[in-house]
């Protein structure tokens, strides 16, 4: 849909009593949202702002309300548009919240408008949210609020203060943990040097993590398990596309290696598999096909898919009352098995056959890949290497950004106010 049939569909949504009390009555408008946003449910929240006073409250009136990064506010009076951005601009510098504010085009249209936003510039995350609201609902006029390291660390002793947490107890809950190295890299990571920085020391962690199993499938006593445990955790290696990790065992009877959600809901199951496999590919007659392991964790993968198209609809809906937005049907699978350096098939002067090479072998991946469907076969080799070569990008844009640190780079449609400005945007 068009960004004005995406607006036209959420204001269709949004008709109700807006002053009734009820905790559902903007779920199917959430979800509508958070799937063109491409997001989870939870991390959208809608409200009904009465008056501009009432803002700050009634955007962190609940848990959900608190869990959510972007905060949905339908404004109801006209007369009240400077304050209301206003307090909007205090509660998004304030608590680190996407706030996009809607607005009827009068007290009895049916129709909602966009009459703007707030995120907090640093924010990577906010940044790309900010820009999908701009693709899902066209310019809608949301502006970046750069913060002081001030403002900050004031956002997070609020969110201290709202859990009822004291000094002494965030104290002795620090000193438990061994991840404190990573926690205050995230610390750092308000300012835009501090952000460069977490972002190279990420990137560095995760290069050596490729290195460390580059070595581990060049060893033929490596076993799947100890590559399993190693990559566990650290499921940004088949990227980028995916949004979380299922449990292991969805359907009755089945366990699976990798379960991942996709950005849609669907599944895709990863099924690890030895490196040290020899007859990766073995010869038939004239030519080079998949050996038997292969075909093995392929079927296995097949029957995975096939149990959950048989009963993924009552499953889903078992775990759709559990508050589990699970679509188990048309799922993926990929393989991951082998290295093609094990692959060891000597010249056949007899049928005048040449020694088996590297790019031989991937082609005959490649073509079994070509013939079978929902089921890819991947190479531990490719796999890495794919990873590596996305992470070389990644470090070469942290580079770039380094070197030109006064540079804004292409936020088209996304708009922020210079840094001396504390006003509100011109309003309608």
């Amino acid at each position: 849909m068009t960004p004005e049939e995406n607006l036209g569909h959420l204001s269709q949504l949004l008709v109700k009593d807006h002053e009734k009390p009820a905790n559902n009555k903007y779920n199917e408008a959430r979800d509508f949202t958070a799937e063109l946003l491409k997001t989870a449910p939870s991390q959208v929240y809608f409200t009904y702002i009465s008056k501009a006073a009432n803002f700050s409250v009634r955007a962190v009136q609940s848990t959900a309300a608190m869990r959510a990064t972007l905060v949905v506010a339908l404004i109801k009076r006209m007369n009240e548009n400077e304050a209301t951005h206003r307090a909007a601009r205090k509660l998004a510098a304030k608590t680190g919240k996407t706030i996009l504010l809607l607005q009827r085009h009068t007290e009895d249209s049916l129709h909602w408008r966009i009459m703007g936003g707030y995120f907090v510039a640093a924010d990577n995350a906010s940044l790309t949210l900010a820009k999908r609201i701009d693709e899902a609902f066209g310019p809608a006029s949301l502006y970046g609020i750069d913060i002081t390291p001030n403002e900050a660390a004031s956002v997070v002793l609020d969110y201290f203060d709202r859990l009822g947490l004291s000094g002494e107890g965030v104290g002795a809950a620090l000193s438990n943990r061994d991840d404190l190295a990573s926690i205050f890299a995230f610390a750092a990571a308000s300012s835009a040097a501090g952000l460069s920085a977490a972002e190279a020391a990420v990137i560095t962690q995760r290069r050596a993590l490729i290195a460390d199993l580059k070595h581990m499938i060049a060893d033929p006593a490596i076993t799947e398990t100890e590559l399993h445990q190693k990559i566990k955790g650290n499921y940004w290696i088949f990227g980028g596309r995916y949004t979380g990790v299922a449990r292991s065992s969805i359907m009755p009877m089945d366990r699976y290696d990798i379960p991942l959600f996709c950005a849609d809901g669907s599944l895709h199951i990863v099924e690890l598999k030895g490196s040290y496999i020899t007859d990766l590919v073995v010869r038939h007659r004239q030519h080079l096909i998949p050996g038997p392991k292969v075909h093995e964790a392929v079927l296995q993968a097949a029957n995975y898919i096939r149990q959950l198209d048989e009963g993924g609809a009552a499953v889903e809906t078992l775990y759709r009352n559990s508050g589990l937005n699970y679509d188990l049907r048309r799922g993926r699978a990929t393989v991951v098995i082998g290295n093609q350096d094990f692959v060891n098939i000597p010249e056949d002067q007899a049928r005048q056959l040449g020694t088996v090479t590297r790019p031989m072998v991937d082609q005959t991946i490649r073509t079994y890949n070509s013939l079978i469907n929902r089921v890819e076969v991947l190479t531990w080799s490719d796999l890495l290497d794919t990873a590596d070569r996305s992470l070389r990008f990644e470090s070469q844009i942290a580079e770039d950004h380094s070197r030109a640190p006064n540079e804004q780079g292409d936020n088209s449609g996304t708009t922020r106010p210079s840094e001396d400005s504390n006003d509100p945007p011109a309003l309608f």
